[in-house]
């Protein structure tokens, strides 16, 4: 590792978000299912005189997904929980989801845009998600970030019930909010 570059760790906190945010069709239509992953770990090799050159990996425990919508009653939560863990995932054959970036752009005004290979369901896609990594306090950066996906990318059929009265999108808002603390550093 040279050493004007830092390796970060990315794991799982309080603060942290890493979550699909899935819309409704047809009659829920303005309803939205927000399906988040508990447990992941990655690392943010960081260099420090040029941000360009550094490089984020994700390793995401498809298991870990569930559903927190509010609007859903606690046993219609675990029914969209196990659908996308056992269905729309399919975690027992697939257990991991993989993002490693292959290159990294500034943006014109803030932030980046990270752009990488994103493994779900054993089908790999280009994707591209806009990031800013803001330095924090005590060796940290907080690393916020979105990207819209096309769940048929991944061979990933939405769902329809109701004789297709209900259902949801193609399209899917992955949000993120993580923290990567520096080697020795203190967790958020």
């Amino acid at each position: 590792m040279p050493p004007w570059q830092t390796v970060y760790t990315i794991s799982p906190s309080p603060d942290s978000t890493l979550a699909l945010e899935i819309s409704k069709t047809g009659l829920m239509r303005r309803k939205k299912h927000m399906l988040f992953f508990e447990n992941f770990i990655g690392e943010l090799a960081f260099v420090h005189e040029h941000p360009e050159a550094s490089r984020l990996s994700l390793s995401i425990d498809a298991g870990s997904v569930t559903c927190r919508d509010r609007w859903l009653k606690p046993k219609q939560r675990q029914m969209v929980t196990r659908y996308a863990r056992e269905e729309a995932l399919a975690a027992d054959r697939h257990p991991e989801i993989r993002f490693t970036s292959t290159r990294i752009s500034a943006k014109p005004l803030r932030g980046f845009v990270v752009e990488g290979a994103l493994n779900v369901r054993g089908t790999n896609r280009n994707v591209r998600v806009n990031v800013v990594i803001n330095p924090m306090k005590r060796g940290r950066f907080q690393i916020d970030g979105d990207s819209t996906l096309l769940l048929s990318d991944f061979g990933i059929k939405p769902p329809s019930m109701l004789m297709g009265l209900v259902g949801t999108h193609d399209e899917a808002l992955l949000r993120l909010l993580l923290w990567a603390a520096e080697p020795g550093g203190t967790e958020a």
